[in-house]
């Protein structure tokens, strides 16, 4: 049975608000979870959501937040993102940065004290929607372990980047630095499914296709020495705003009243400086078509620029298939916070 997504938006809404949480930053928090399960990325989705509601309600977020720029150029903030729901701080610093790139040409926003963000290519989008590029990472807890294997050093260290498109096509590159998403080995433990050879380790840093010998080991690094070279040089950016490194924050899914004080950065410029928009969308389109027609006789699927699968797959997405242990949960947060459940699913919990 799907649910229509303006049902799903509103009772995600009520639950936050029900765990604590203020109307703008429950809105921004829901935002970005559709953002990620329309596009495919249902490791970013609802998944999330009993997470973000049990650290609402322990304290691990904080309901009332007070964000600032502790540090403000005409280019570069530093912010306090004060223990935020991440998405909320993350759209707050993301709107500082396109304002500074307005007028200057470049503004980049550094958080710490920050809490996990979620899909980090919507705030790119945004970026690119308001005519920058932009380009946004972050830094998690601890779950990847260095190439080939070994103790969980560094966090999957996610970064996106979007530019400006032309004719419906807006390029956007969202990526770990992980071998894959720390939600998708999540959500394989949770369907009782076995993950590939190559996503993660044990606990003794052997190879395993069992998620939860994973999950009690380590992912792997994207690409061996570059994917945990890419993370290690996140770490070191966030650092700049003073923010904990990846091997000194809070676990999202550890204790949740800990505080995870993470780092986050946004970076957005202007794309006119040497040409116009247009100019500058036409060498976007080029660069695009020539992908487009790369293709030959043997490829086995059309060639594609980044954020393309996303928004064929967003397009398609009409409303959401119910994920039966997500939904359990958000059923159960429901009876908890006297929620009413949708009347769709009402009657098969």
């Amino acid at each position: 049975m799907n649910l229509d997504w303006a049902v799903l938006r509103n009772w995600s809404k009520e639950l936050l608000t029900a765990a604590g949480l203020e109307v703008d930053a429950a809105r921004d928090t829901v935002a970005n979870l559709e953002y990620a399960e329309r596009r495919g990325h249902t490791s970013h989705g609802y998944l999330r959501l009993p997470t973000y509601v049990n650290r609402v309600r322990a304290g691990g977020i904080n309901r009332t937040p007070s964000i600032v720029a502790i540090s403000d150029s005409a280019v570069l903030a530093v912010v306090d993102a004060d223990a935020a729901i991440g998405a909320h701080s993350a759209i707050w610093c993301t709107d500082l940065a396109v304002a500074k790139a307005t007028d200057v040409g470049a503004g980049i926003v550094i958080a710490r004290n920050a809490s996990h963000f979620g899909a980090a290519g919507m705030y790119t989008d945004r970026m690119a929607a308001a005519g920058f590029a932009g380009i946004a990472a972050c830094n998690t807890d601890a779950v990847m372990s260095a190439p080939f294997g070994g103790r969980a050093v560094l966090g999957t260290n996610p970064i996106s980047i979007a530019v400006p498109g032309a004719g419906g096509v807006r390029p956007n590159l969202d990526m770990a630095s992980s071998a894959v998403a720390h939600g998708k080995v999540v959500a394989a433990r949770n369907a009782g499914n076995s993950v590939p050879n190559g996503w993660v380790v044990d606990a003794d840093g052997h190879g395993t296709t069992d998620p939860a010998a994973g999950l009690a080991g380590a992912l792997l690094p994207s690409a061996g020495p570059k994917g945990f070279g890419l993370a290690f040089m996140i770490d070191c950016l966030v650092a700049i705003g003073g923010a904990r490194t990846s091997n000194e924050v809070g676990a999202l899914y550890g204790n949740p009243a800990v505080r995870q004080e993470l780092g986050h950065i946004f970076i957005a410029i202007a794309v006119d400086h040497v040409q116009t928009p247009s100019q500058y969308s036409d060498r976007v389109a080029a660069l695009t078509a020539a992908v487009h027609a790369s293709e030959t006789s043997g490829s086995t699927q059309p060639p594609l620029v980044p954020g393309e699968p996303s928004r064929e797959r967003f397009i398609a997405a009409a409303a959401w298939t119910p994920v039966p242990t997500t939904t359990h949960q958000l059923v159960e947060l429901s009876n908890e916070l006297g929620v009413p459940v949708p009347s769709e699913l009402a009657g098969s919990h």
